[in-house]
């Protein structure tokens, strides 16, 4: 008679299986308390705003205390007392930026229940003066600003019968003729040299452009805003090579319109 084999099987629960285990486990754990941490966090409560707003550019359009006047909607929505939970910060962005002279902001909480306000203003870079209407400026990204009663920013004078039409609602941007003023006015504050030699430009009935500079009685016909750069290497021809022999009161008028000539009456 045979024999019975005693067959016996056993199982090993080598390392692969208790680090699979430790690495679900510490999975869970780092939920539940990220889970706790957002939790106690929406539950925080809003004690105080901080308002930093950037005047790098010496601009003062805007203070702390408009600032707070919109977030609060004129304390019709006061956001301190209130929990983390029940406020938009997106919104609160938004609210912010429908300030004209607000580009962005950006605002966070705090562990401490401080409401950090980030304010980026927009940067005038000319002021159009308008006959027969408000006056505005316009703004680094095209877009015309009203003015302040708070402040005035030295820039670039725009007047003239064509001068209004800058102020139309994105027509620096999204015309084609509008963009090329734009651009213009751009290529001016962009060039401390040209900020500090043109100190007004009008606009024409036709469009055509009429330069006024800080130093001398005479004026520069540039003409349409096309040929930019082109046109303003002609113009420094004319400080460095002509103004020297001539005199600063030799000419009245000096007109870069024409292609590849300069002409000084």
């Amino acid at each position: 008679m045979a024999k019975e084999s005693n067959i016996k099987s056993t199982w090993k629960i080598g390392p692969p299986f208790w680090n699979t285990l430790t690495f679900v486990a510490m999975g869970v754990f780092m939920f539940f308390l990220i889970s706790f941490v957002e939790n106690q966090q929406a539950n925080r409560v809003v004690k105080s705003t901080l308002v930093k707003i950037n005047y790098e550019a010496d601009n003062y359009f805007v203070d702390e205390a408009d600032i707070v006047r919109t977030l609060t909607l004129n304390d019709a929505d006061q956001i301190v007392g209130k929990k983390y939970r029940d406020i938009d910060l997106k919104n609160l962005e938004l609210r912010l930026e429908s300030i004209k002279f607000v580009e962005d902001a950006q605002i966070s909480a705090d562990h401490k229940g401080t409401l950090m306000v980030e304010i980026v203003q927009s940067k005038p870079i000319a002021r159009i003066v308008n006959q027969n209407g408000p006056h505005a400026y316009i703004g680094s990204n095209a877009t015309a600003l009203s003015t302040s009663d708070k402040f005035t920013s030295r820039v670039l004078i725009i007047d003239g019968p064509f001068a209004s039409r800058l102020m139309k609602e994105n027509y620096l941007l999204a015309d084609s003729v509008g963009s090329n003023y734009f651009k213009l006015i751009q290529y001016i504050d962009q060039h401390d040299y040209w900020k500090k030699m043109i100190s007004q430009i009008t606009l024409q009935a036709n469009g055509n452009v009429i330069m006024q500079p800080q130093i001398g009685d005479y004026v520069i016909q540039f003409g349409k805003p096309i040929e930019i750069e082109n046109k303003f290497i002609k113009i420094d021809m004319f400080y460095k090579d002509i103004l020297p022999m001539k005199g600063w009161d030799a000419y009245k008028t000096v007109n870069v319109s024409f292609d590849n000539q300069i002409v000084c009456e």
